[in-house]
């Protein structure tokens, strides 16, 4: 037993690790806590913070920091995606070739929540939003 956990444990620092390093072409970020702002938007239309900076204007300075800490901005931009939708709502990216796409997909209940998710992605990397309609795509 000590030996998975071992391996299992140096498998989720290398991956912390590859993403600080740059190496990751997306990635989930973890957004704690109250935002600075207020935002109101939708999910087909993220938006985009190229430098600490932006991202503190967006969400305050400890998010920036927060953030910072995951990613480097030298290689890699946030997108902030922020939404009213059904509890159950799914936000998932895959990437094929130059491009990440995200797929949104509808809840079924009818209970209103706030999301708000947000990615690092490559600089080099083009992205879209897409409408699923599979289930946990």
């Amino acid at each position: 037993m000590g030996i998975q956990s071992g391996v299992i444990g140096f498998g989720v620092m290398m991956s912390a690790l590859a993403l600080v390093s740059g190496d990751k072409l997306v990635q989930p970020l973890v957004v704690k806590g109250p935002l600075a702002l207020k935002m109101h938007g939708n999910v087909y239309t993220p938006r985009s913070a190229k430098s600490k900076k932006e991202v503190t204007i967006l969400l305050g300075p400890q998010q920036a920091e927060n953030i910072e800490q995951q990613m480097s901005f030298e290689t890699h931009i946030v997108l902030l995606f922020q939404w009213a939708g059904s509890g159950q709502d799914t936000l998932v990216s895959t990437v094929d070739d130059a491009v990440v796409t995200f797929h949104y997909t509808r809840g079924r209940t009818r209970d209103l929540r706030q999301h708000l998710q947000a990615f690092a992605v490559d600089r080099q990397m083009a992205w879209e939003v897409t409408e699923s309609t599979k289930t946990g795509l």
